[in-house]
C-alpha cells in the first residue's frame, strides 16, 4: 500500500462515520500520530507471536555500538558504561555485549597451555533488560546482580547530554574483562508521511510504499479514525466497541 492508498482508504472510513472534515495538514499530523501509536502498541507485545514480529519487520535494524566509559553515579559500581544510540532509534529489542579480556604477561604464561585461553580473548554475552524499578532490588541480590557474566542494559539519559543512551551495567566485579561493544536489534523510527496537494492531484501515484504489511495499514487507519473522533469529542470512543468494523473485516 502506498501513502496515497492509505489516504484514500482513510477517507472512505471517516466518510462512513460522518467524521469531521479536515485539512491535508491535519491528515498528515493525525496519520503520523496513528502510526506512532500503532508501532508502540505492537512493540509492547513484540515477539509474542509470529504476526506481531512480522508487523514491524520492516522497521527492524541491527547495529554494533562502541561502548564508552564514564564515572558511575552509584558507589556500588566501579564504572558506568554506555553507548550512543543510532540516529533513527525508536525501541530496543535485544542487546549482546562483547567483552575483551586483557591478561598481563605473567597471567598469559601461566595459562598459555590451556585451549580456552587467549591473551586478548573476546566473549559475547546476551544482556538482560533492566527497568528502573527492578534495579534497587537486583543490585543487592547476589544471584541477580550485574556481573560480566550477567550484564544488564537499559535506556537512560546520557551522562553528558540530555539525549538517551544505552547503558550497560556489569556491577562492581573486579576483573580484567572490559565491555567494548554492543550488538543490538532495534526498531527504527517510521518514515514520516507528508502528503501534498500535488500528490493528490497527480494522475499517477508517485508516493512511497509504506513500511507495513497491508493488514497493518488498515489497523493504522483504525488508530487514525479513533484519534480523529477523539479530537472531535465524539462519545463513540468511550464505548469500547470497535468503531470501524469494516477495517477489521478487510484484514
Amino acid at each position: 500500500m502506498t501513502e496515497l492508498d492509505l489516504y484514500k482508504n482513510a477517507l472512505i472510513e471517516i466518510n462512513k462515520l460522518e467524521a469531521p472534515s479536515m485539512l491535508l495538514e491535519d491528515y498528515n499530523y493525525f496519520i503520523n500520530k496513528a502510526i506512532q501509536q500503532y508501532v508502540n502498541k505492537v512493540y509492547n507485545r513484540y515477539d509474542t507471536t509470529q504476526q506481531t514480529t512480522d508487523d514491524l519487520s520492516a522497521l527492524k535494524r541491527t547495529a554494533i555500538l562502541d561502548i564508552h566509559e564514564s564515572e558511575p553515579y552509584m558507589a556500588m559500581e566501579r564504572k558506568l558504561y554506555y553507548c550512543d544510540l543510532p540516529a533513527d532509534y525508536l525501541h530496543i529489542l535485544n542487546c549482546i555485549v562483547t567483552f575483551n579480556n586483557v591478561a598481563d604477561d605473567n597471567e598469559a604464561k601461566k595459562k598459555c597451555n590451556k585451549d580456552d585461553y587467549e591473551v586478548n580473548k573476546t566473549k559475547s554475552v546476551l544482556a538482560r533488560r533492566l527497568t528502573a524499578d527492578q534495579y534497587p532490588t537486583i543490585i543487592i541480590n547476589a544471584y541477580l546482580k550485574p556481573t560480566h557474566e550477567r550484564p544488564y542494559f537499559f535506556i537512560n539519559q546520557g551522562p553528558n547530554s540530555t539525549k538517551s543512551v544505552l547503558e550497560i551495567r556489569v556491577g562492581d566485579e573486579r576483573t580484567k574483562k572490559t565491555p567494548t561493544s554492543a550488538y543490538i536489534d532495534y526498531l527504527k523510527t517510521p518514515k514520516v508521511i507528508n502528503l501534498t496537494d500535488d500528490d493528490l492531484e497527480n494522475d499517477n501515484d508517485l508516493t512511497a510504499e509504506l513500511e507495513f504489511p497491508e493488514y497493518a495499514c488498515f489497523e493504522i487507519i483504525n488508530e487514525f479514525v479513533k484519534l480523529l473522533l477523539e479530537n472531535a469529542s465524539d462519545p463513540r470512543l468511550q464505548t469500547n466497541i470497535p468503531i470501524n468494523q469494516s477495517i477489521g473485516s478487510a484484514q
